[in-house]
């Protein structure tokens, strides 16, 4: 079967909706059948959150924003009457003297990165105070992404200044950080019914596998959830969805869009729930302290549970655990959060109930430090628009997001007014 529309947008995450948003907003789409395809069973991409009762929610995916550095998702929040709460965790539990020794050896390297930023930042720290001692410094932040070879120290200095844990050893220390009070995905659950009142058109369950030109119109194949395909003709494409994704299109990604390289990284997160709030007493409420094992940042949310995030390998690693069974996992992360604290396992109860999501490419971003990168890209031939969080400043996922959506619809419109 065949369909077609003026407008096709793949992707319903917080970028294909904010496309079709800022779309709708313009007098020269008015009257334009608008389709928006996604692989996945609802909207939302990397927004995740999940239900717990009428009253709680958590974060399986992006689970924080700052008004000061996430202003475009702030008016997002506002303008659909979103609830906020406060997000604690806005500074690493560390004793007195590791915690002011980490943040002058920090900022005392700042001067350096005008000459050397774009050297690995573990190179970097370890020009000036030895490799032993970069490890120290870098494993104690709890982001283990900062030790590859492809972060730069620019990078890193800008993931050290946009994290809450870290931002109090940079100038953004007294940034604010929120939640939503009822869940990220009601929003974009908001966003998805104002385009359909709107008239935009939802598909789901439907994998885009291939994409071509034929004079004036994309033809698009997609994989639907019973391994049938379906043809879709659209006179214009914007592809919401991240560089990872890219290359399976067989449009020659990056090298026809950008002079840039792409590369993700894996995210895991884990929520243990309790019978009581055992950690009261260890005065560990709404405090986030690093763990040198497996679990690496460890948080624990006032009386409610303890949550677990971790990058690189170790997501890997919990994402393996779980292939032996929910069971042994638990085990492992018991051993491991015991550690943590330096108590037994005995002295620690088994959860409940716990949760958990594994992102293979939680993180995407650009490698080349770039400040001229464009917020969305064009392929060079067939003119298709990209649209990703990647391609904007990093650790913006949501404002970053709605930076590119902004950027694309505007590529978009301005065609259209031509």
């Amino acid at each position: 079967m065949m369909h077609y529309s003026d407008i096709c947008i793949v992707g319903a995450g917080i970028s294909g909706l904010s496309c079709v948003n800022q779309l709708l907003e313009s007098s020269v789409c008015n009257g334009l059948d608008i389709q928006v395809f996604d692989m996945n069973a609802d909207v939302g991409g990397r927004v995740n959150s999940k239900n717990l009762d009428a009253e709680e929610s958590i974060e399986l995916g992006a689970g924080r924003y700052s008004p000061q550095l996430h202003p475009n998702f702030q008016r997002v929040m506002q303008s659909y009457d979103q609830k906020n709460d406060i997000y604690p965790f806005t500074e690493l539990a560390l004793k007195d003297n590791v915690q002011e020794k980490l943040r002058s050896t920090i900022l005392s390297l700042i001067p350096m990165l005008k000459e050397h930023g774009k050297d690995s930042f573990l190179s970097f720290i370890s020009s000036y105070l030895g490799e032993i001692e970069a490890r120290k410094i870098i494993k104690s932040m709890g982001y283990d992404a900062l030790f590859l070879p492809n972060i730069s120290a620019e990078m890193a200095y800008d993931i050290i200044e946009k994290h809450p844990e870290t931002q109090s050893f940079s100038k953004n220390a007294l940034n604010q950080w929120f939640y939503a009070s009822n869940g990220f995905t009601q929003l974009i659950g908001q966003m998805k019914a104002e385009a359909q009142s709107k008239g935009v058109s939802f598909t789901f369950d439907h994998r885009l596998i291939s994409l071509i030109k034929q004079d004036d119109e994309y033809q698009l194949t997609f994989l639907n959830e019973a391994n049938e395909t379906v043809t879709h003709v659209a006179r214009h494409v914007i592809l919401a969805i991240p560089p990872s994704a890219m290359p399976k299109l067989a449009l020659n990604f990056p090298e026809d869009w950008s002079q840039y390289r792409y590369g993700s990284l894996p995210l895991f997160k884990g929520f243990l729930f309790y019978d009581t709030p055992w950690w009261e007493p260890y005065q560990l409420v709404d405090k986030v302290i690093i763990a040198d094992n497996p679990l690496r940042k460890i948080y624990f949310k006032s009386n409610k549970y303890i949550f677990f995030y971790t990058d690189s390998e170790n997501a890997s690693y919990w994402h393996d655990c779980l292939k032996n069974g929910e069971d042994e996992f638990l085990k492992e992360v018991h051993f491991h959060l015991a550690d943590a604290l330096d108590l037994t396992p005995a002295h620690i109860p088994f959860p409940k109930e716990h949760h958990h999501k594994h992102w293979p490419h939680g993180v995407e971003f650009c490698v080349d430090t770039a400040i001229e990168h464009p917020f969305a890209l064009l392929h060079k031939e067939n003119g298709v628009i990209a649209c990703s969080d990647a391609y904007t400043s990093h650790c913006g996922w949501m404002e970053g997001g709605i930076l590119s959506a902004k950027k694309s619809a505007g590529i978009l419109i301005e065609r259209l007014s031509k």
